[in-house]
């Protein structure tokens, strides 16, 4: 279970916890960090995810343990790609869309607005994908 470069695989979906502590996820192979095929299903536990420096980077390891492979989930890859390729892209990049679509028939911005506004965008996608990644976290007791 890895990516280099936003492309390989991971889980996604996971559901609520169960009595034993294990979830159900399913495979995805991903392409710039984006769903694109489901691959399989499991039940599992989430371990422990530790940060390992590379380079100029860091590579995040969380440790999982497989106990049984379930069918796939309909209902769940459909909500996988509605979330991940149309409400995700909605919230980051929505409100930036917005505000240049309201300023495009103005002429008098400078290079000062649109650094500010490179700015303000950047930083509003950075913050709306950690706080929708957290808050997925939490919501299904996965561990930091």
């Amino acid at each position: 279970m890895s990516t280099m470069n936003g492309i390989g695989t991971k889980f996604l979906g996971f559901g609520n916890r169960n009595r034993d502590g294990s979830h159900y996820a399913t495979q995805w192979f991903v392409v710039l960090d984006l769903p694109v095929l489901p691959l399989r299903r499991y039940r599992l536990t989430v371990g422990a995810s530790t940060y390992v420096p590379r380079g100029t980077g860091s590579q995040t390891l969380t440790r999982y343990v497989l106990h049984e492979e379930t069918r796939l989930d309909s209902p769940e890859i459909m909500r996988t790609y509605l979330i991940w390729w149309l409400l995700g892209p909605l919230v980051v990049a929505g409100p930036a869309a917005l505000l240049l679509w309201a300023i495009s028939g103005n002429q008098n911005g400078g290079f000062g607005f649109w650094a500010f506004f490179l700015a303000l965008s950047l930083a509003w996608v950075m913050g709306a994908a950690t706080a929708m990644s957290n808050y997925g976290r939490r919501r299904h007791g996965l561990p930091k």
